[in-house]
């Protein structure tokens, strides 16, 4: 079965709360999820979603930036675990970095749009990823929108252009699901908030960030109970995929979803 991750970055909890979000609030109603996820510490994109798929905090991948090196010490990431399996995954981006959180080879599909400073162009990106998903098959899926960040810096955390872009962004996921198989799993998460124009502090507007999982396996309007961390992520899309967790990764497979 395939699993989907969508992340939309800088996606506050509140911000998701009060923004029109009926995608995201029946994946609420018929899944699992928090509002107190945690991210790490500098909450900035990069070493947020390095820890998100290499499973290990900024003091072991060593990205502390928007800008990538190659670990003094390589971590096997999500992409390439799923690709030594045997099985296939794609990624959808308009966000370049992003191009490093995997190695070289271990993709079936890599899309990179230029388009993330209006929220025209995480339509654009919507629209690629539905088409290739309706006529091709794999086992996981990314799906990166970058307009809400853009948003937030360019008008504040919480203001109205902001909250508009997590609507946008809704819309984009729940354009990109309805082209997937209904037994697909469903992952809704950010990488870090913000507050007024900026983030990357260790205060809670800034290091909370929302998880939402729905699929035949995650139980239904179910309130996560137990701290997440997004060095969790990793490893809980492994244990969906039947995968083993490599023993460099230090975070959990969240264990409430696999009672």
């Amino acid at each position: 079965m395939m699993t989907a991750l969508f992340l939309v970055d800088g996606m506050r909890p509140d911000g998701m709360q009060r923004a029109a979000t009926p995608v995201m609030d029946q994946l609420v109603a018929s899944g699992a999820h928090t509002l107190s996820a945690r991210t790490v510490m500098p909450s900035v994109t990069l070493p947020c979603l390095t820890s998100l798929f290499l499973g290990v905090p900024p003091a072991r991948h060593g990205i502390t930036t928007n800008i990538w090196a190659p670990p003094a010490r390589p971590v096997p990431g999500l992409m390439d675990v799923i690709q030594q399996a045997g099985k296939r995954a794609a990624s959808f981006y308009n966000w370049e970095p992003l191009r490093d959180l995997s190695q070289p080879g271990s993709l079936s599909a890599s899309f990179f749009l230029k388009n993330n400073h209006a929220p025209e162009g995480d339509g654009e990106l919507a629209d690629l990823a539905t088409r290739w998903v309706r006529s091709n098959r794999v086992d996981f899926i990314f799906v990166y929108l970058g307009y809400v960040d853009t948003a937030g810096h360019d008008h504040g955390w919480m203001s109205p252009p902001y909250l508009s872009a997590i609507a946008n962004a809704d819309r984009c996921i729940g354009k990109v699901m309805d082209a997937m198989p209904a037994d697909a799993t469903i992952i809704v998460m950010s990488d870090h908030g913000g507050h007024a124009q900026s983030h990357g502090t260790d205060g809670d507007e800034d290091t909370t960030i929302p998880f939402i999982i729905g699929g035949p396996r995650i139980p239904r309007a179910h309130a996560i109970r137990q701290q997440i961390q997004i060095t969790d992520i990793a490893p809980t899309v492994a244990t969906l995929l039947g995968l083993n967790i490599p023993a460099a990764w230090m975070g959990t497979s969240i264990r409430e979803l696999f009672p």
